[in-house]
């Protein structure tokens, strides 16, 4: 059988970022990407969407002064995150996002991959300001996407 998603290959800028904890934002995941980014995050996302669990690992962009102005909550935290591992797992419900030295590891099933998808699409035509729930539990932070500058 076909591993579509061993055959994937990143295009584009991705990048995410977080605040400090002295901001009303700490805690969240914000996330932008040039058009070519969104797009091939969105076709990772779909390769791996219907099939069984795997992974992936995209290069991220640093985050600029141009970048974090877009939202305007001040400098961003100081992280230094090289890579993102993305890890689809069908059976998990949540959007996840952990830390492992200066990789992160994003993971996520079924039930959150459309609205993850979504997100990315919005950004790449341009669109930004908006979060989505990365859980039921109302009291769970928020990924906040915007557009690329």
């Amino acid at each position: 059988m076909r591993d579509w998603a061993a055959e994937w290959r990143q295009e584009g800028q991705i990048s995410v970022w977080r605040y400090p904890k002295q901001s009303k934002h700490a805690g969240e995941w914000h996330f932008t990407g040039d058009p070519a980014g969104c797009r091939s995050i969105r076709n990772l996302i779909d390769r791996m969407g219907g099939g069984s669990a795997c992974h992936r690992t995209l290069k991220l962009t640093q985050v600029t002064a141009a970048i974090s102005a877009v939202p305007n909550f001040g400098e961003p935290k100081a992280d230094c995150f090289s890579s993102m591992r993305i890890v689809f797992d069908p059976t998990v419900r949540d959007l996840m996002m952990d830390e492992d030295g200066d990789r992160l590891i994003l993971t996520f099933g079924d039930k959150r991959l459309r609205a993850l998808r979504a997100a990315f699409a919005e950004v790449e035509f341009g669109n930004g300001d908006f979060g989505i729930a990365t859980s039921d539990d109302r009291k769970a932070k928020g990924w906040w996407f915007w557009w690329m500058p």
